[in-house]
Parts: C-alpha cells; structure tokens; sequence
C-alpha cells in the first residue's frame, strides 16, 4: 500500500460503498483520453502512445471483467469517443481510430475468449502492437521507403568514420530502429496485458481501504494548467518533425560533400521532401476536410442521443483532476522512477473509488 498518513488523514468518514461502476470505468477511459496526454506532457514522458494504449486496455479489460454482456465495451467505447471529440475537439482522426479499434477488438477477444487473463494479454499485446505500427506506417506513407535507405547509408557513414567500430555492411540501422521501437511497445502490451488481467482481485482488495471515504479537495499543483491549444500542428512543426528536416538537411550535405553516399542521393532526398508536403497538403486540403465532415455528422447524431450521459461523465472530470494534482503532490517525498510508480498506484486507487468533497 503506498498510501501514507498524509492521505488517509485526508480521508473522512463518509458511507461510499465499494461499488465500481462501469460509468465510472468509463469515464476514467474518457478522461485518460480527453487528458491523459496533457498531463504525461506535463510530466514530461516519452512514448505517450504506450501510457495511453496501455490505459485503454486496463479499462476495456475491467468494463468486460464488470458487464454482464460485453457490447458494454462497445457502448462505452462510443462514449469514450464522444467526449474525447466534446473535451478535446482537436484531436486528430488517427485518435479517434485507435479508440474505436481497441474498443471493437476488446470486444471481439471477450467475447469469444472465455479465459479474461488471455483475453486482456491479447488486447495489450495487438493495441500495443498497432500504436507502433501505425506510426511506422504513417512515416513510410509520408516519405516512402527512401526514408529508411536514408538512415542505414548515414548510419554506415558514420561508422566508417568510426575504426574503431567493426559492423558487417548487410546491417539494418533502420531495422534495427524499428525493432527496437516496435519490440518496446509489444513488451508494454504483453506487460499491461498480464497486469490488466489481475486488477480485479487487486481491486477487490485495495477497495477496502475506501469503503467509508471521501477526499477532501484542497488547493495543489496543477499538472493540467498548460497553454491553449490553437489547434493541431503539422507534423513539420512538431519534434520529430523538426527532427527530421535536419536528419535530411544532413544527408544532402553529406551527400553533396561526399558522393560516395551515392550519386543520386541529393535527389532522393528532396523527392521525399516534395513527396512528404504534397501528401500533408492532399490530406489538409482535401482528405482531412471530407473525412472530419462526415465524422462531425456522426458525432451531432449520437451526441444528441447520448447527451446525458456525456454530461455526467464530463462532470466527473473536474474531481478526477483534483485526485491527480493532489497524489502528485503527496508524492513528492519520493524521486524519479519511484516517484512516478507510487503517484500512478495511488492515483489509479483514488480515481477508481474516491469521490471528492467539494
């Protein structure tokens, strides 16, 4: 239990059976979407798309362990798209995709997987899985597979620079990226798969502590205060972005410096730039505008249908912050990784089966 004296002084005895909905659950996958992002950015994070896929599949996994029917998990899906598009409106479709499509496969998988604990492995493993292929996918769309010829001559200019390092001339560096890359987040999945799997019987028990408890909000960090938005930047805008346009500035420098990285190279390189900015301005011009109409049709139609629900779980949310900033806070005692482990546990705990005393 990483709860300490702090916490629990906070706690007031108030009747609040243990009772874990699946509005609740629902919510919390809402919030994770709507806000997760901001606050691992605000923590400042690597691989948010394994925190998020990795929350997605904890909370499908306990809406099926709860639901008597498992289109549960589709229902909740579907409102966990609704107000990720209400709270964050500029989020970008391939957002809206994941959602849906861990949504459907942790349908299919409990519902033609009796056993729960292979269910959920198999969940975490392919959501896992597809978050990094569909990054992989997404460059090689943009830039072609010049992209990854690209890394491997660099990579071997650089190590014929480098004597001391001996490497055969058949060796990937790309592959070896992408494998390194792609092997972390299948390890995050199988990892979150095996513990998704066990958080009901944790559950049941770390909800003892919480049967006769409210938590008194009071004044803390807030993780969530952050600049406003204007809108999703281009991907030349953002790090890997930015990132990418030197990598290829350095490579038609070398190139032309050293022609022994290929003749054509120069060339190569600036095809896959032209290459990268027509197919952002067909998709912001012409693709994303057709497809984020019709999604916007959609989303009138059952917002209207499901607007009650959308406002109880939105109103949620300000309680849920308010958990956050105040396990980040009581947290502070500990560093770093510990840090981190001991304000995920308590926060987790908190949010499932604490409501705030306003």
């Amino acid at each position: 239990m990483f709860l300490k004296k702090e916490i629990t002084d906070q706690l007031i005895d108030n009747v609040h059976p243990y009772a874990l909905s699946i509005q609740r659950i629902t919510a919390l996958w809402g919030f994770s979407e709507a806000a997760l992002g901001g606050l691992l950015h605000a923590l400042k994070l690597p691989f948010t798309g394994i925190f998020l896929g990795s929350a997605a599949v904890i909370f499908i996994s306990l809406i099926a362990h709860y639901s008597k029917e498992k289109s549960a998990i589709l229902r909740a899906t579907l409102i966990v798209i609704l107000v990720k598009a209400f709270v964050s409106p500029h989020s970008p479709m391939t957002a809206y995709f994941a959602v849906a499509l861990q949504g459907t496969l942790g349908y299919l998988l409990f519902s033609f997987i009796k056993f729960e604990r292979i269910a959920a492995l198999l969940l975490g493993l392919f959501s896992l899985l597809f978050s990094a292929l569909q990054k992989l996918f997404i460059l090689t769309v943009l830039f072609g597979t010049g992209l990854w010829t690209s890394i491997d001559l660099f990579a071997d200019f650089i190590f014929s620079l480098l004597p001391v390092i001996k490497f055969s001339s058949s060796f990937s560096f790309s592959l070896l990226i992408v494998s390194i890359y792609s092997g972390l987040h299948i390890s995050a999945g199988i990892y979150i798969g095996i513990k998704a799997s066990l958080i009901p019987g944790w559950v049941e028990h770390r909800s003892k502590s919480f049967e006769r408890s409210k938590l008194k909000s009071h004044y803390s960090e807030d993780l969530f205060e952050q600049k406003k938005k204007h809108g999703k930047k281009p991907w030349w805008r953002k790090r890997s972005g930015i990132f990418l346009f030197t990598f290829f500035i350095s490579m038609l420098t070398l190139s032309f410096f050293y022609p022994e990285l290929g003749k054509n190279r120069i060339y190569e390189i600036l095809f896959m730039l032209i290459r990268s900015i027509v197919i952002t301005i067909i998709w912001f011009s012409i693709l994303s505008p057709f497809i984020v109409k019709r999604f916007k049709i959609f989303l009138e139609k059952n917002n209207f249908r499901h607007a009650s629900e959308i406002n109880e779980i939105t109103a949620l949310f300000p309680d849920f912050r308010s958990i956050i900033n105040i396990c980040w806070k009581l947290s502070q005692n500990h560093k770093g990784i510990k840090r981190l482990r001991v304000f995920f546990s308590d926060s987790f705990s908190l949010l499932l089966f604490v409501e705030v005393n306003r």
